[in-house]
């Protein structure tokens, strides 16, 4: 349950923006369509939360209450938000956003899509936690579900399994659930991903995704992986039709801004395709997989040519993931486009320990429209080859 946020009595339109952020937030929220959302006619009767998290919760009959505080001061809005499970009272997370009063409408915006965000993981992350205190043989859908994604969230090849043991059994307990069919989808695109477009799997991802939107049509993880699974096969027109579906049902879904901008890249606009991944950044800044959203910035931003952002936006997504090879070829290249020489042949000696096996191969499959691109990728780390 969304309270409503604490406005600044004093100032009206104050008071009508928290209320405003509090109703976005409700918005996004039931959007994700894996969470229950107490509707805004029940949870605004708590207008005075003096109540306290777990009386409240109880009754509505919500087990995580959000909350929030909203000021304005030297110009700037800042708003206080916090979540709480309502079992315990236990603090889940909280945080505060700072931003300059310029525009109110898409301030509001803007902070409400960043929230439902960091809400979808954080319960996603208590709800995971929360199974384990259970047997496994005791678990029902939901919770295996729960389980499978927590194991899935380690990315080591045991677990990875271990996440489609669980899967699978929640989809023997329930075939037509549109919580499973989304995990088993997203989970063969991550082999498929891994494996650098394994047909077989991505015919799986399809098959899955489409039968998750016959159980839940207003779902707007099935069109994302739909989206992802055409940018596989190499058909980014198609993939961008998904995607921006996707969006239009769930514009905090950070996954398919994510995929849109992979699709515009693939398409051949570079500029067009940033936003996306900026968006990405701010919507989950704290993402498992943003390794590989900075990684698609990097190749953004040397397809126009910005290569001091190339290579801040590459270390970055290093820092996550060191054995990400695509982030060191397009520092790599971004290195000796900037005339840094001597840096492009140290992590040139870096790339060649860890990646002993690498092949031009792997980026001629990066399924851009136009060959050229691949070309100039691969011409700007020939160049560093060169004086290796």
């Amino acid at each position: 349950a969304v309270l409503p946020f604490q406005g600044d009595g004093s100032e009206p339109d104050v008071e009508y923006m928290a209320d405003g952020i509090a109703e976005d937030i409700i918005y996004g929220l039931s959007n994700t369509r894996w969470l229950s959302v107490i509707a805004k006619g029940s949870s605004f009767q708590f207008r005075d939360d003096s109540l306290g998290t777990r009386l409240i919760g109880n009754a509505l009959g919500a087990r995580y209450i959000v909350s929030g505080t909203l000021a304005r001061h030297n110009g700037q809005i800042r708003l206080n938000a916090s979540l709480t499970d309502t079992s315990n009272g236990r603090l889940v997370w909280s945080q505060r956003f700072d931003r300059d009063l310029v525009d109110i409408f898409s301030l509001r915006d803007q902070i409400g899509s960043e929230i439902v965000s960091i809400l979808d993981k954080e319960v996603d992350r208590a709800e995971q936690v929360r199974t384990f205190q259970v047997p496994w043989e005791s678990l029902e859908t939901w919770q295996l579900v729960r389980r499978g994604r927590w194991h899935m969230n380690r990315r080591t090849r045991s677990d990875t399994e271990i996440a489609l043991e669980f899967f699978d059994k929640a989809y023997q307990e329930d075939p037509n659930s549109s919580a499973v069919l989304n995990e088993l989808a997203w989970w063969y695109f991550w082999r498929a991903w891994l494996r650098f477009g394994d047909s077989d799997d991505l015919d799986k991802v399809e098959a899955l995704a489409r039968k998750a939107l016959l159980m839940d049509s207003l779902d707007a993880r099935p069109h994302a992986y739909l989206g992802a699974a055409d940018i596989m096969r190499g058909q980014p027109a198609s993939a961008a039709e998904h995607l921006a579906e996707a969006i239009h049902i769930n514009p905090s879904f950070a996954f398919a801004r994510s995929a849109m901008g992979s699709a515009r890249l693939l398409l051949g606009d570079a500029a067009g395709a940033i936003p996306f991944f900026l968006d990405t950044e701010r919507l989950s800044p704290f993402d498992l997989y943003r390794f590989h959203n900075l990684g698609e910035l990097a190749a953004a931003y040397c397809f126009v040519e910005d290569w001091p952002a190339a290579i801040a936006v590459a270390d970055r997504s290093l820092n996550l993931s060191p054995g990400y090879f695509y982030a060191r070829f397009l520092k790599i290249g971004a290195l000796m486009r900037s005339g840094r020489r001597d840096e492009a042949k140290r992590e040139l000696a870096i790339f060649a320990t860890r990646h002993p096996d690498f092949s031009e191969q792997r980026i001629r499959w990066i399924p851009f429209v136009d060959a050229a691109k691949n070309n100039f990728l691969i011409a700007n780390f020939d160049q560093a080859k060169s004086i290796a």
